[in-house]
């Protein structure tokens, strides 16, 4: 794997407040974010089902998305990580959900993409919309790729993801 050439420059000023998951440019607040404005399309049905299982989706979910910000930083990101992000990426491997983790940093596709960003706030202040995605490459073709993680629920289940990428979509094109 080789350091791309250009990373997506941050935001000016953009970031985002946790644990509540507010975004800010400067002064201005966005009061809502991609996640939350496609929120509105799941039944009740669907969120207390989503929120009955968080104990099991979420510390799987973290521990994932951070080993893949770590892997790519380390990997990708022209800046690079230090001793301490190494170490932590191997505690990911190796821990609670090193069956999830492993495969995802392992992938034997990573060599053959340019990867240009990870974990990227983004926003349109004319929409007042934020929202942060979790990576995006350019694969063999030349063809830029915004992607975000998901995994299969206990029964197989999926979601489509269409909305939620086009929004991310939406938000990067006005920068």
């Amino acid at each position: 794997m080789t350091n791309p050439t250009t990373w997506l420059p941050p935001i000016p000023g953009l970031h985002r407040r946790d644990p509540e998951h507010r975004y800010w440019l400067g002064e201005l607040e966005f009061p809502v974010s991609v996640t939350g404005v496609l929120s509105c399309l799941k039944s009740d049905f669907a969120m207390e089902r989503i929120m009955s299982t968080r104990a099991v989706w979420e510390p799987r979910g973290n521990s994932a998305h951070r080993a893949l910000e770590l892997f790519l930083g380390m990997f990708f990101s022209p800046a690079g990580w230090g001793a301490a992000e190494s170490n932590e990426l191997q505690e990911l491997q190796q821990g609670d959900y090193a069956d999830w983790v492993q495969p995802l940093v392992g992938h034997d596709r990573w060599p053959h993409l340019q990867v240009i960003a990870s974990e990227r706030p983004t926003c349109c202040t004319s929409r007042r919309v934020a929202g942060t995605y979790d990576t995006a490459y350019i694969d063999e073709a030349g063809r830029r790729v915004l992607a975000d993680l998901k995994s299969l629920g206990e029964n197989g289940s999926t979601y489509s993801t269409a909305a939620q990428l086009g929004g991310y979509m939406a938000l990067e094109a006005t920068h």
